[in-house]
C-alpha cells in the first residue's frame, strides 16, 4: 500500500529507460491496449516488473512524451484486495487522475496539461474491460 507511490514516482521517473525493460506484454493486458487502440488513444506500451511485493507487474502504456506528459500506468496486483488498499493511496495523490480499480487491476493517469474529458473517456474503457 504505501509502496504504490512510490512505485509510481520511480516508474514515471524510470521513463529514460534505466530499468529493467522487455518484459513480454501479458495476455491479459492486450485486449485493452487493442481497445484503447480502437478508441484512437494510441500509444507505445513498456511492461515492467514489479516494485513491490504485492504486485505483479505494471504497464506504461505512453501516449506522448515530449510536448506533453500523457501516460496511463496499470498495475497489476496479486489480488483485489492488494489493488484496493493500493488504489487508496493513489487517491491521496493529487497529481494523478482517473486512478480507479477493475478487479485485481489498477489504473492512474498523468496527463499534463490535465485533460479531464480524455481520462474520463479512457478510465470508462478500464471500467468496462473484462481482464481475464
Amino acid at each position: 500500500m504505501k509502496y504504490f507511490l512510490t512505485s509510481l514516482i520511480v516508474s514515471l521517473t524510470l521513463l529514460t529507460g534505466c530499468s529493467q525493460e522487455g518484459m513480454k506484454a501479458p495476455a491479459e493486458l492486450s485486449p485493452f491496449i487493442e481497445a484503447l487502440k480502437a478508441n484512437g488513444v494510441d500509444g507505445t506500451l513498456l511492461v515492467r516488473a514489479p516494485f513491490n511485493e504485492d504486485m505483479e507487474y505494471v504497464a506504461e502504456y505512453t501516449i506522448s512524451r515530449y510536448a506533453s506528459t500523457r501516460i496511463i500506468s496499470v498495475f497489476k496486483f496479486k489480488d483485489s484486495e492488494k489493488a484496493q488498499e493500493n488504489l487508496q493511496e493513489a487517491l491521496k495523490n493529487d497529481r494523478l487522475s482517473g486512478q480507479t480499480r477493475n478487479g485485481a487491476f489498477v489504473m492512474a493517469v498523468t496527463f499534463y496539461p490535465p485533460d479531464e474529458e480524455a481520462v474520463e473517456k479512457i478510465k470508462a474503457l478500464f471500467l468496462a474491460h473484462e481482464f481475464e
